[in-house]
């Protein structure tokens, strides 16, 4: 579906298709039906299905918007491999807001709990929803504090919108609705999880995000592929850390080396990071461009 609307243009010639072999040239998929369905009949059956799933989907709450509707994030446009569309609960204002990615382990220690709690804090005067991913661990705990706090949450999924995963996070999904925040997906609404697909859901906590703090993390991670995605999109990246933990954490200094990171010591540079949260975006480098390349080649 996503090759069908990146290379012409909509869908809604695949509904114009006067035979069943016209839609197999159209899409390159083989299409089964009985010899006696007529061709006219299959797609009307089919529509009235779209139509009962899309009442459904409106019932629950669910919206969808599509790339080339004014309503669609422009910060997710602008990425070179944007969702051609989103499927979304709550309110789309947060994602024409500029917004604090807060991400990391699915396994916390106590220090990343407390430093996530710390960040969360730190924004709760400022007008910047927060950006996770609703996963085990520090996203869940970034949602949960923001709504303590008052700040509008974003929760990226990486399955769609009527999957339960992980399996306990409905209610957290309903309080993250109700208390102002927004839950969006780019996959069709029964897609179920893949480790693919939450590398690929990465790149959208960090194109909505104008700065990514990833409170704990591994080099070799799920979070790193959001802070790659961060560097190849330019824009901020701000590690956080306790006092005498610096040289504990490697990932701290391979972020400043490899991806222009800066560290902010909590709680003494706290001034400082929403300093650092509050400035313009950077432009990204010619060395952003030149990994941006390799990563696509």
């Amino acid at each position: 579906m996503r090759s069908i609307y990146q290379q012409r243009g909509g869908f809604w010639d695949l509904i114009k298709t006067g035979s069943c072999e016209d839609f197999e040239r159209f899409t390159s998929v083989k299409i089964v039906i009985d010899k006696d369905y007529a061709w006219d009949q299959y797609k009307a059956d089919l529509w009235a299905v779209g139509v009962e799933s899309w009442k459904k989907l409106r019932s629950e709450g669910t919206g969808l918007i599509f790339q080339t509707q004014p309503e669609f994030p422009q910060t997710l446009a602008a990425i070179p491999d944007p969702p051609h569309w989103l499927f979304f609960q709550g309110e789309l204002l947060n994602l024409h807001t500029k917004a604090v990615a807060i991400v990391g382990t699915r396994k916390p220690t106590n220090d990343g709990i407390f430093l996530t709690k710390y960040v969360v804090a730190a924004l709760a005067n400022q007008a910047y929803p927060t950006v996770s991913g609703l996963a085990l661990g520090i996203d869940q705990a970034v949602h949960e504090e923001s709504i303590r706090f008052g700040i509008p949450t974003i929760a990226v999924l990486g399955t769609g919108i009527n999957q339960n995963y992980p399996r306990g996070s409905a209610i957290l999904r309903a309080e993250i609705v109700r208390k102002g925040g927004t839950i969006i997906t780019e996959y069709l609404p029964d897609q179920s999880y893949s480790s693919d697909n939450f590398v690929r859901r990465n790149r959208l906590q960090a194109g909505l995000c104008d700065t990514l703090v990833p409170v704990e993390w591994k080099i070799k991670s799920g979070t790193a592929h959001t802070v790659e995605f961060a560097f190849k999109y330019g824009k901020k990246i701000a590690n956080v850390f306790l006092p005498h933990t610096y040289d504990s954490r490697p990932e701290l200094k391979f972020a400043e080396d490899t991806y222009g990171a800066v560290a902010s010591e909590a709680p003494q540079m706290t001034s400082l990071l929403l300093q650092f949260i509050e400035e313009e975006q950077v432009q990204p480098t010619a060395a952003q461009v030149q990994l941006d390349l390799l990563g696509t080649s």
